[in-house]
């Protein structure tokens, strides 16, 4: 029970984080966009104007643990129609839990190699994972999906324990939760940005 009560704790804790996160970045990019405008509009195409390209940059991101922040595609996007930042929400997802899933299966590849465990034994942040996997159990695939927690970093390590892959990946799904959100509210805060 006291498991249970800690786990829920933690995830509303980075639920709480995953909200503060997302009023920032889009306070961030509302000043970027307001003092740097062409700057701003620069970036924005140069990214968004192909959504191959941009499919491919987040895709890269997404692989290295969201180099690129998921919510500023989805801000590249609020200029095009309804119908193309709903799409562009839905590939966005299942782009990320094809990452996510990339990532898994290359913690699996890697699992007993013995550069891995050299590299493990030597970054603390894995570590810090590893015993959170430990302390909640899959529920932390849970947390990473909708939460500001590395995906990749998480699936990685999922990967790396052999967890089941079926599992793992009914587990990512909930990924699709924290897209929807999150494009709900960017869109609501569009007018703004």
């Amino acid at each position: 029970m006291e498991n249970k009560r800690a786990f829920y704790s933690y995830f509303f804790k980075n639920l709480l984080k995953g909200f503060v996160y997302l009023v920032v970045l889009i306070g961030l990019v509302i000043l970027f966009k307001n003092y740097f405008q062409s700057q701003f509009d620069a970036i924005e195409h140069a990214i968004s104007d192909s959504y191959l390209k941009m499919f491919v940059i987040f895709l890269i991101s997404e692989l290295f643990v969201g180099l690129i922040p998921p919510e500023l595609f989805m801000v590249w996007t609020l200029d095009d129609p309804l119908h193309y930042y709903i799409l562009s929400i839905l590939v966005m997802t299942v782009v990320s839990i094809f990452a996510g899933w990339l990532n898994y299966l290359f913690g699996r590849f890697i699992a007993n190699r013995e550069f891995f465990l050299h590299l493990f034994n030597r970054r603390l942040r894995l570590k810090k994972y590893q015993k959170r996997f430990e302390q909640y159990g899959s529920g932390l695939i849970i947390v990473a999906a909708v939460t500001p927690l590395p995906f990749s970093l998480i699936s990685l390590l999922t990967g790396t324990l052999l967890f089941p892959q079926k599992k793992y990946l009914i587990l990512s799904s909930f990924r699709i939760l924290r897209f929807i959100a999150y494009g709900i509210a960017i869109y609501e805060v569009g007018g703004f940005l």
